[in-house]
């Protein structure tokens, strides 16, 4: 099952029942018009394997668990804060986190994967030469 409502001009926040959706593989929720924070139960699905929200302004709120066969996370300029949890890093094919408030260093990522976004946070520290070899675009 998927659900795309993207480049809308709805009102209001991001409604808690799609985190009752549990056959829900794939999600697209961009310019939406739609406000955050966006409800932890929507990472909980444990069929979701492609979630994909942006510009979804609202309260700052860190980033929670995400499901481990996780395939498309891109949670682009949503406000998200915090660090990023270890289980983010194992996303197989596109990892976006790029334009939130996220702090914290880059772990010495052996999973390959095709895209690593990342700009416009508040990371820190050293950047490990097999995190660099195992991105294919960084």
């Amino acid at each position: 099952m998927c659900s795309r409502v993207s480049d809308n001009n709805l009102n209001g926040t991001v409604p808690e029942f799609i985190g009752r959706w549990t056959q829900l593989q794939k999600l697209g929720l961009c310019a939406t018009g739609l406000q955050g924070p966006i409800p932890r139960a929507i990472f909980l699905l444990e069929n979701l394997t492609d979630l994909r929200i942006s510009d979804t302004p609202g309260p700052e709120f860190p980033l929670p668990k995400v499901p481990n066969k996780m395939k498309y996370l891109v949670l682009r300029n949503i406000n998200l804060n915090g660090t990023i949890p270890k289980e983010a890093w194992n996303v197989e094919t596109t990892l976006d986190l790029t334009f939130n408030k996220l702090v914290g260093g880059l772990p010495s990522n052996k999973i390959r994967r095709k895209f690593t976004f990342l700009s416009g946070n508040l990371l820190t520290g050293t950047v490990a030469e097999s995190f660099i070899q195992s991105n294919q675009y960084l």
